[in-house]
C-alpha cells in the first residue's frame, strides 16, 4: 500500500503528520470507487495543515493532487488545473520559504501533477503540449531515482498510463510504437509496488495499448487479470475500473469476429455504458455512448442505437461542459451515421460541428508531428554526441600508444601496394602488346600473303608486295623489342598530319583495278605517338581497301578547337547495325575485317589514357553505301592547356 509524506523530519509533529497522511491515504485509496470522498477526505487533510501543520507541505501537495486526480475522474475539468497549479506553486518553493516549511517529497509530487496536466491537455487534444511533458519527464529521469519510494512506483505507473494513452488514442501510433511501449512496461511492471485500483488501470492501458496494435488476444489477457483482481478482493471492486474492463472486453471481442455472438458484445458495451452512468464521469459516459451506439449500427441494429443516443441527448444538457473534441467528434460522427436528425438543417448543424472539431485536432495533430520531429532530431543528436564523445574518448587512449606502429604499418603497405600495381600494371600491358603484336602481325601481313598466291600476280607487283611486307615485319620487330618487355611506352610529340599520312601512303598496297586511292593534303597537327597514329591509319586504309571493290578511299583529317579529326572514307560494301555494334568486339567471330579494328581501338585508347581529352572511334556505315572510320585525337594545342 502506498505511504505518503515527509519521513521523519524533526520539524513536523509526528502526530500531527500521522492524522494528515492517514486523510490522505483514505482519499487516495477512494480517488475511482469514490472520487467524491476523495475530494472531501482531501479537502479535511488540506484545511488541517493549513490551521495546525502549515510547514508540512510534502501533506498538502499530496492533498491537493489526490483532490486534482479526483476532479479529473468527475470531468471537472476547471477544478483538477486549479489544484495542480498549486501543486505547482507549493513544489517551487513558495509556501516553504514564506513559513519555513521543508519539502521532501516536492520533486515526485510536480512530476505526479504534470502527469496528470498531460493527461488534461490529451482530452482537449493539445497533444503537442502533453508530448512535451511527458518528453521532459522522461528525461530528467527522475523517475529512476528512488525505486524504493512507492510514491515513484505510482508516478512511474502513471507515465505509462499517460504514454499509452498519447500513443494509442490520441496519436493512433503506429503499431511498432505502441508494441514497443507495451513491451518496456512489461519488463519493469515486476518492479513497480502498487494498489489495486493502479494495478487495474495499468491492465487497462496495456489492453487498450494491445488491441490498437491487433493483439486483441493478449488484451483479453489483462481484462481477464482485471477481473480476477476484482475476485480476490471486495475492496478492490471499482465501478471506474469495472465498466472500462468491460468495455475494453468487448472491444477485444468485436475483433475477434465468430467468437462471441454480435449480441452478446453488444450486451457488454451497454453494461459498461450503464456502469459509466452510474458512477458519473460524463467523459466516460458520453464514450459508453459513442461505442455502444457504434457498435449497434454496425450490428444492424438502429432501434438500440437510436434509444441509446436519445437517452443522452436528453439528459445532455444536465452536465457541466467539458473539453474533450475527440470525443465530441465521435458522438457527432455517430449521430451523422444513425439518421437521427430530425431536419437537414440539424444534420447540417452536425456536420459543421464535426468539421470544425476535426480541423481543430488537425491542428493540434499538426504542432505535434512538428514537435515530436523536433525532439526526436535533437534526441538523435544529443545520443550521437553522447556515443561519439564516449568512443572517442576511449579510441584516444588506444591511439597515443598506437599511432607509430600503425603509420609505419600503413607506409610499409602503401609501398607495396604501389609496388604490387606498377607490377600489375606492367604484366597487363606485357600480355596486351603480346595480343595487339600477333593481332598487327595477322591483319597486316594478311592482305600481302594473299596478293602473293596469286599466280597470277606480275613480277613488278610481286616485288612491290614483299617490300611492303618486309617493311611492314620491320615495323613490328621494332615495336615488338620497345613494347613487350615492358609494356608500350607511349612517346608522344607534336605530329604533322601530313607527314603520317605520307607515311600510310607509302605502307598501303596498291588498291585494286577500278579503285581510287586519295590522301587529301592538310596542315593538321595532333600531339600522339606517331608510330601509333601511323599503324591505326594503315589498318584503316588497308580494311577500305579490302573492301572496296571500285570507287574510291579517301584519306583525310582536319584540325580544330583542339581536336584533330581523322576520316577513312570508302565507297565499298557497308555494313549492317549489328556489324557496326560488334565491330571493335574481341568477342565478335572472325570475319574478313579481323583483328586490324581491335588494334585501332587500343590505340586510340592509349592516346585517351596519356591526354585525358576524350580521343574515340567510331563508324558510320550503310550497307551497298560505304563506310566512314572518324578517330578523334588532342590537337597540338594540349601543350598550351
Amino acid at each position: 500500500m502506498l505511504l505518503f509524506g515527509c519521513h521523519g523530519h524533526p520539524s513536523v509533529d509526528p502526530l500531527k503528520r500521522s492524522h494528515v497522511d492517514g486523510l490522505n491515504k483514505e482519499a487516495f485509496l477512494n480517488r475511482y470507487k469514490d472520487p467524491d470522498t476523495c475530494i472531501f477526505l482531501s479537502e479535511r487533510a488540506l484545511d488541517y495543515v493549513r490551521d495546525s501543520l502549515p510547514e508540512y507541505v510534502d501533506g498538502a501537495m499530496r492533498a491537493m493532487n489526490n483532490m486534482a486526480f479526483a476532479y479529473f475522474l468527475v470531468s471537472d475539468h476547471e477544478n483538477a488545473n486549479q489544484m495542480l497549479d498549486r501543486v505547482e506553486q507549493m513544489a517551487q518553493g513558495e509556501m516553504q520559504n514564506a513559513k519555513g516549511g521543508t519539502v521532501e517529497n516536492g520533486e515526485i509530487e510536480m512530476v505526479i501533477s504534470r502527469l496528470l496536466r498531460a493527461r488534461l491537455l490529451q482530452r482537449n487534444c493539445q497533444i503537442a503540449d502533453s508530448y512535451r511533458l511527458l518528453y521532459d519527464i522522461g528525461r530528467s529521469g527522475i523517475l529512476e531515482e528512488n525505486r524504493d519510494n512507492l510514491l515513484y512506483s505510482y508516478a512511474q505507473t502513471e507515465y505509462y498510463i499517460t504514454l499509452l494513452t498519447l500513443n494509442f488514442h490520441y496519436r493512433n501510433g503506429k503499431e511498432a510504437d505502441v508494441m514497443t511501449l507495451v513491451d518496456e512496461i512489461e519488463r519493469q511492471r515486476g518492479a513497480l509496488k502498487v494498489d489495486y485500483a493502479q494495478d487495474m488501470a495499468l491492465n487497462y492501458a496495456l489492453a487498450y495499448g494491445l488491441q490498437s496494435a491487433g493483439e486483441s488476444r493478449r488484451a483479453l489477457d489483462y481484462c481477464d487479470r482485471t477481473y480476477d483482481i476484482m475476485d480476490r478482493s471486495a475492496s478492490a471492486f471499482s465501478l471506474y475500473n469495472y465498466a472500462n474492463t468491460l468495455q475494453m472486453t468487448a472491444a477485444a471481442l468485436k475483433s475477434l469476429p465468430g467468437e462471441v455472438p454480435p449480441d452478446s458484445i453488444l450486451a457488454l458495451y451497454d453494461r459498461a455504458r450503464r456502469c459509466f452512468f452510474e458512477y458519473g464521469d460524463p467523459y466516460q459516459m458520453l464514450g459508453g455512448v459513442i461505442s455502444t451506439a457504434r457498435y449497434a449500427l454496425l450490428i444492424d441494429d438502429t432501434a438500440f442505437a437510436y434509444n441509446v443516443l436519445d437517452e443522452w441527448r436528453s439528459m445532455r444538457g444536465t452536465w457541466k461542459p467539458f473539453a474533450a473534441p475527440k470525443m465530441e467528434m465521435g458522438y457527432f460522427d455517430v449521430l451523422i451515421r444513425s439518421g437521427l436528425a430530425n431536419s437537414p438543417d440539424e444534420n447540417r448543424r452536425w456536420y459543421e460541428h464535426r468539421s470544425e472539431l476535426q480541423d481543430y485536432i488537425s491542428q493540434n495533430e499538426k504542432e505535434d508531428f512538428a514537435l515530436q520531429n523536433t525532439l526526436e532530431t535533437s534526441l538523435r543528436r544529443s545520443r550521437l554526441f553522447s556515443r561519439f564523445s564516449l568512443v572517442l574518448g576511449g579510441l584516444l587512449l588506444v591511439l597515443l600508444t598506437l599511432t607509430v606502429l600503425l603509420w609505419r604499418a600503413t607506409w610499409r603497405l602503401r609501398r607495396e601496394k604501389r609496388q604490387l600495381q606498377e607490377a600489375k600494371r606492367r604484366d597487363v600491358e606485357r600480355i596486351a602488346n603480346v595480343e595487339t603484336c600477333l593481332s598487327v602481325m595477322r591483319h597486316d601481313v594478311s592482305p600481302f600473303i594473299g596478293y602473293l598466291r596469286n599466280p597470277n600476280l606480275g613480277e613488278e607487283l610481286r616485288s612491290e608486295v614483299l617490300e611492303q611486307l618486309l617493311r611492314t615485319f620491320d615495323n613490328i620487330k621494332s615495336w615488338t623489342s620497345l613494347s613487350i618487355p615492358s609494356g608500350l611506352v607511349f612517346t608522344p610529340s607534336v605530329c604533322s598530319v601530313q607527314e603520317v599520312l605520307e607515311e600510310v601512303s607509302r605502307q598501303t598496297v596498291s588498291p585494286a583495278e577500278g579503285v581510287g586511292l586519295r590522301f587529301v593534303p592538310t596542315e593538321a597537327q595532333l600531339w600522339g605517338d606517331r608510330l601509333l597514329v601511323t599503324i591505326l591509319l594503315r589498318n584503316l586504309v588497308n580494311n577500305a581497301l579490302q573492301h572496296t571493290r571500285k570507287g574510291r578511299v579517301e584519306v583525310s583529317a582536319e584540325g580544330a578547337d583542339g581536336w584533330v579529326h581523322l576520316k577513312v572514307s570508302d565507297t565499298g560494301d557497308g555494313m549492317t547495325a549489328e556489324q557496326q555494334e560488334n565491330l571493335f568486339s574481341a568477342a565478335r567471330p572472325q570475319g574478313d575485317h579481323g583483328f586490324g579494328l581491335i588494334l585501332c581501338r587500343y590505340i586510340v585508347k592509349k592516346h585517351d589514357d596519356n591526354t585525358r581529352r576524350g580521343c574515340k572511334i567510331w563508324v558510320e556505315s550503310a550497307v551497298g553505301q560505304g563506310t566512314t572510320m572518324h578517330v578523334l585525337l588532342a590537337g597540338s594545342e594540349i601543350i598550351k592547356d
